[in-house]
């Protein structure tokens, strides 16, 4: 199927920066949820929120170590570049 090493790189490293993108985004945007959360004073809610956004986070990003390292590396590279980015717009102020 995947023969060609070059191909089999680009493949499973897009599909790393592709999966570290999408766990980024949900890892950081459900921080600022998290936030809320501790403000309001719903701190069970916010404590069990926190548990699962980590445990996806390391769920996804382990998972891609058992693909390749290619794919490892690049959804870290991928989660990283989201993390940039919502430092940088933060959005809305309270």
């Amino acid at each position: 199927m995947m023969k060609d090493p070059t191909f089999r790189f680009a493949v499973y490293s897009a599909i790393g920066l592709i999966v570290g993108l999408i766990i980024g985004l949900s890892h950081f945007v459900s921080l600022r949820w998290n936030a809320r959360l501790f403000v309001t004073g719903s701190a069970a809610t916010a404590i069990a929120l926190q548990f699962g956004r980590i445990a996806v986070a390391v769920g996804g990003l382990s998972a891609l170590m058992l693909v390749s390292l290619s794919a490892s590396l690049f959804g870290a590279l991928g989660f990283l570049a989201v993390r940039a980015l919502v430092l940088r717009f933060p959005g809305e102020q309270p």
